[in-house]
């Protein structure tokens, strides 16, 4: 099975618009957003705000190594170290 980037688009695109009956336009009724300037504050989780820092960058130099090793039907895949992996996640997240 190939998986091709646009099928990953395809299947895991969300949309924001509220869908409407037969084709109808949004009610007259619906919020304003937030104007440039406003004083509108956000405040992130901890766990938000990790997810935005720089050290979680991902390494596109690994990720081509695995798209070229997929392409060339190298790529290795460990179940055992996978289940491993799963498994401590599983404890780290209990403990």
């Amino acid at each position: 099975m190939k998986i091709s980037p646009a099928s990953l688009y395809q299947s895991t695109a969300v949309s924001t618009k509220p869908a409407y009956r037969n084709g109808a336009s949004a009610p007259a009724s619906t919020p304003a957003t937030a104007q440039p300037g406003s004083s509108t504050k956000v405040d992130l989780s901890p766990v938000a705000r990790d997810l935005t820092s720089s050290d979680n960058d991902v390494d596109l130099e690994r990720v081509q190594a695995i798209r070229q090793a997929l392409a060339n039907g190298t790529l290795n895949i460990n179940p055992t170290r996978i289940a491993e992996g799963i498994l401590q996640d599983a404890i780290d997240i209990l403990t």
